[in-house]
C-alpha cells in the first residue's frame, strides 16, 4: 500500500499534443488530442486554436494503470478540428497547469484543386442575396443553398451569422434538382430574412456544412446482398441502406462564399416614421356595415395596414385621432407576418367610437407615411377625413331635417341676375300646399282652418268640464308612470350591479335618464352626469368606468358593488324618490261634500 500511495507522487507530470495526419483538405476535418499525466488538473485552455481551426466536437477521458507497483493516471482529451483556410497551419503550444504542449504543424491543401468551380465537388454550399444595396431596416432575402450527387449519411447546417443585423429564418426547406457541368445535384433551399440595422458595409458570414459521406463500396466491406441484387439485372435493393455498415463514411466540411452587401442610409433622416417597403396599403372596416352612428350606440371601426417587403417589427402604429364628439376606445393592435416568398406584413387596430352628441362627426385623416424601395421615393398611404352625420338617442326629438324637395325654406330665394323679382316663386311650407296656385278649385285652406276652430273649442270644453268636475280649482298632477320607472331601472341597476354586468348596468341607467326626463332623455352615461350637477361630478369617474368595462378590449375590470354604493344616493336624490309625491292625481268618481 505504501508503495503504491508513493507512484503517483514519483510520477512526472507531462502535457502533450498529437494530430491523427499532418496533410488533409480544406474540406475534411482531423483529430487533435491532448494526453496530461501527472498531477495536474484542471482544464486546458483552448483558446488559441480558434484563430485558424474551428472546433466541431469535444470529449474527454482519463485511465489509470499500475505497472511493476507504479500507479500513474492519464488525461485525454480529444478534440475534431476543422480548418478554417487553407494553407500551412500552426497548432499553437496549449496551457494546462503550468505545463505546455509543443507546437504542431498541418498542411491544409484546398479542396479539389483540380475542379474548376464546384462542377466535379460531391457537395458543396452556395450563397446569394436578393438586393446588395438595400436601405437601412429594409428587409431582403438571404438564400442558402446546399447540392450534393449523393445522400450524404448525415449533413448538419448551421446558422449564417452577420454583425449589426438581424437573421431570421423563413418558412421551410424546398427540394429541387439541377444540372451543373453534366452532373445531377439534389438542391437543398434555406432562405433567412435579414433586416439591417445601420448603414455601410454588412458580411454576412456564410453558414457550416458538416456531412458525413459514404465511401466506394469497392474500398469497404461487400455487402452480403451484392450477390442477391445481381440476378435482377436493376439492383432493386440499391436504395436500401446497408444493414451491415455500421455508419462508416468520409466527413467533410463544407462552407458557402461570405457575402457583404452595402447598405444605404435612411434618406431625409430625422422625418419620424421610416417604413421601407415594396407596397403599403392602408384601409378601413365597419361594424355594422354600412354604419349607423347613433348617440350613445358603438360603432366599431377597424384599420389594417399592410406593407410588402416589410416585417410586423417595422409597421408604424397607428393613430386614429379622438374626433370631438365621441369618446374612443382602441383595442391593442394585432401583428402578423404572412406566410409566402415575399415578406408581408399585417397590422390590424379594431376602435370602439361612441357618439355623445348628435350631429355631424369629423374624423379626422390618418397617414402613414412610407418610402418606396421599388421606386426609391416617398410615398403616404392615406385614409382621408370624412364628416358623418350622427343620429339623436332613441326618445331624443330630432333636429328639423331639410325636405328634399323643398329648398327654398332652407335658405332665402335670391333671384337670377336676369330674372325679374316679380316672377321669383313662393315659398312652400310643410304641408306640401302650393299657394302659389290660385287656379285650383278645391277650398282646402278654408277647409283646414275650419277643422282646427273645431278642434280647439272642443279642447277648451273639454278643460273647462274637468276643472269644474273637480271642485277645488285644483290642476292635475303629473301622472305616477315616471316615477314607477325609476324605481323599475333603479332596480335592474342594483340587480346587474350586484352581478357585475356593466352592460345591463348601463341600460338601466339610460333607461333612469329616459323615466327621469321623458321629454328630453340623456344621450349618453356623460350626458347624466351632467344632468346631475354637483351629484353628477362626483359620480362621472363611475360613469366612465362603466363604459370604459363595455367597451373597452376584453372588457375592463369593474367593481359593480362599488359602484351601486356610490350611485345608488345619487339616484334616489334626483330621482322620483326625491321629490314631493302629488295629492289626488286622478278627479275622484263622487265629488266630495264640502267642508
Amino acid at each position: 500500500m505504501l508503495l503504491l500511495l508513493a507512484g503517483p507522487a514519483g510520477a512526472a507530470d507531462d502535457f502533450s499534443a498529437e494530430l491523427d495526419r499532418t496533410q488533409v483538405r480544406a474540406n475534411e476535418t482531423l483529430t487533435l488530442r491532448l494526453r496530461a499525466g501527472g498531477r495536474l488538473g484542471g482544464e486546458p485552455d483552448l483558446t488559441p486554436l480558434n484563430q485558424d481551426f474551428e472546433i466541431l466536437n469535444q470529449s474527454t477521458g482519463s485511465r489509470m494503470s499500475i505497472s511493476n507497483g507504479t500507479v500513474s493516471q492519464t488525461r485525454e482529451w480529444t478534440l475534431e478540428l476543422a480548418p478554417r483556410r487553407a494553407g500551412r497551419l500552426r497548432i499553437p503550444p496549449l496551457s494546462l497547469g503550468g505545463t505546455q504542449t509543443s507546437p504542431v504543424t498541418v498542411e491544409v491543401v484546398p479542396a479539389d484543386q483540380t475542379a474548376a468551380g464546384t462542377g466535379s465537388k460531391p457537395i458543396f454550399v452556395d450563397t446569394q442575396v436578393e438586393n446588395t444595396k438595400p436601405y437601412v431596416q429594409q428587409s431582403f432575402v438571404y438564400l442558402v443553398r446546399v447540392l450534393y450527387r449523393e445522400q450524404p449519411r448525415r449533413a448538419v447546417l448551421s446558422e449564417p451569422e452577420a454583425e449589426g443585423a438581424t437573421l431570421e429564418r423563413q418558412g421551410e426547406d424546398q427540394s429541387s434538382s439541377e444540372t451543373i457541368q453534366g452532373q445531377r445535384y439534389t438542391v437543398i433551399e434555406r432562405r433567412y430574412l435579414v433586416v439591417p440595422q445601420r448603414s455601410g458595409p454588412l458580411t454576412i458570414a456564410s453558414p457550416r456544412l458538416e456531412a458525413l459521406l459514404p465511401e466506394s463500396r469497392s474500398a469497404g466491406r461487400r455487402s452480403p446482398f451484392a450477390d442477391f441484387n445481381d440476378p435482377f439485372g436493376n439492383a432493386p435493393f440499391q436504395d436500401l441502406p446497408d444493414l451491415f455498415d455500421m455508419g462508416s463514411g468520409r466527413r467533410v466540411i463544407e462552407r458557402g462564399q461570405d457575402l457583404t452587401v452595402q447598405v444605404r442610409p435612411q434618406p431625409n433622416a430625422g422625418n419620424g416614421t421610416w417604413l421601407p417597403a415594396e407596397s403599403v396599403q392602408l384601409s378601413e372596416e365597419w361594424t355594422p356595415a354600412p354604419p349607423r352612428f347613433r348617440v350613445g350606440e358603438p360603432v366599431t371601426r377597424t384599420l389594417v395596414i399592410t406593407a410588402r417587403g416589410a416585417t410586423a417589427a417595422q409597421l408604424p402604429t397607428l393613430d386614429p385621432g379622438t374626433p370631438e364628439g365621441a369618446k374612443v376606445y382602441p383595442e391593442p393592435p394585432k401583428v402578423e407576418d404572412l406566410p409566402g416568398p415575399a415578406p408581408t406584413a399585417l397590422k390590424t387596430l379594431k376602435i370602439a367610437l361612441v357618439p355623445t352628441r348628435a350631429g355631424e362627426l369629423i374624423l379626422p385623416e390618418i397617414r402613414v407615411p412610407w418610402w418606396d424601395t421599388t421606386a426609391d421615393q416617398e410615398r403616404v398611404a392615406v385614409i382621408p377625413a370624412r364628416r358623418v352625420q350622427v343620429e339623436p338617442a332613441p326618445g331624443e326629438p330630432a333636429s328639423p331635417q331639410p325636405t328634399p324637395g323643398a329648398t327654398a325654406t332652407d335658405r332665402p330665394a335670391v333671384s337670377a341676375p336676369d330674372q325679374d323679382p316679380a316672377d321669383t316663386p313662393l315659398a312652400t311650407h310643410d304641408t306640401g300646399v302650393d299657394l302659389s296656385d290660385s287656379s285650383t278649385t278645391v277650398p282646402w285652406p278654408w277647409l283646414t282652418l275650419f277643422f282646427a276652430l273645431a278642434w280647439l273649442a272642443t279642447l277648451s270644453w273639454t278643460l273647462v268640464r274637468r276643472s269644474g268636475r273637480g271642485g277645488t280649482g285644483r290642476v292635475a298632477a303629473t301622472p305616477m308612470r315616471p316615477h314607477r320607472g325609476e324605481a323599475t331601472a333603479r332596480t335592474r341597476l342594483r340587480q346587474a350591479c350586484t352581478a357585475a354586468d356593466p352592460k345591463a348596468a348601463r341600460a338601466a341607467l339610460l333607461d333612469w335618464g329616459l323615466a327621469r326626463w321623458p321629454h328630453h332623455p340623456p344621450r349618453g352615461l356623460g350626458d347624466i352626469g351632467t344632468r346631475l350637477g354637483l351629484a353628477g361630478s362626483a359620480t362621472a369617474d363611475i360613469l366612465e368606468h362603466i363604459d370604459r368595462a363595455v367597451y373597452a378590449p376584453g372588457g375592463a375590470a369593474w367593481d359593480g358593488a362599488a359602484a351601486w354604493r356610490a350611485l345608488e344616493p345619487t339616484l334616489l336624490v334626483h330621482g322620483g324618490a326625491g321629490r314631493a309625491l302629488p295629492v289626488d292625481p286622478l278627479p275622484h268618481l263622487y265629488p266630495r261634500p264640502e267642508g
